[in-house]
């Protein structure tokens, strides 16, 4: 590297500072915004303000954020719930339980549906012809 090349990147490094000074200086920018406009300043403030009030809340255990924060014995309800639900998720994925088999089990999911199916079928058919699956009246007293 020679010291012409060492000026030129020096003289344009000063130009981008130039550059980036006058664009903060007119307001452009976020940082350029915050420094010229004081209505997005204000705001800006309102919101530092507020998220400060949501974490003090948080921080005194207020609202379901700040009991699950603060409350170590619902922390350690939903964690137990959330290893129960990832232990049951497992055992269904693995093909265990009634559930878990119709879940895994094509056949076993069919067969059940075609029962369903004559099921409600013969429901309907009791329902229509009475007599014929009940000949006799069927009287309790």
């Amino acid at each position: 590297m020679t010291d012409r090349t060492t000026a030129n990147e020096l003289d344009q490094s000063l130009k981008n500072v130039e550059s980036l000074t006058a664009q903060l200086n007119s307001g452009e920018g976020s940082i350029g915004r915050l420094l010229k406009d004081e209505a997005f300043a204000r705001s800006l403030e309102a919101s530092a303000d507020n998220l400060q009030a949501v974490v003090a809340k948080i921080n005194r255990g207020e609202g379901s954020a700040g009991k699950l924060v603060t409350d170590t014995a619902l922390y350690d309800r939903l964690n137990s719930v959330s290893e129960r639900l990832d232990t049951l998720v497992a055992q269904l994925n693995q093909g265990e339980g009634t559930v878990g088999q119709l879940l895994k089990d094509r056949q076993l999911y069919e067969n059940m549906n075609k029962v369903t199916s004559e099921l409600s079928t013969l429901i309907a058919d009791i329902e229509k012809n009475p007599r014929k699956y009940f000949p006799n009246k069927i009287s309790i007293f």
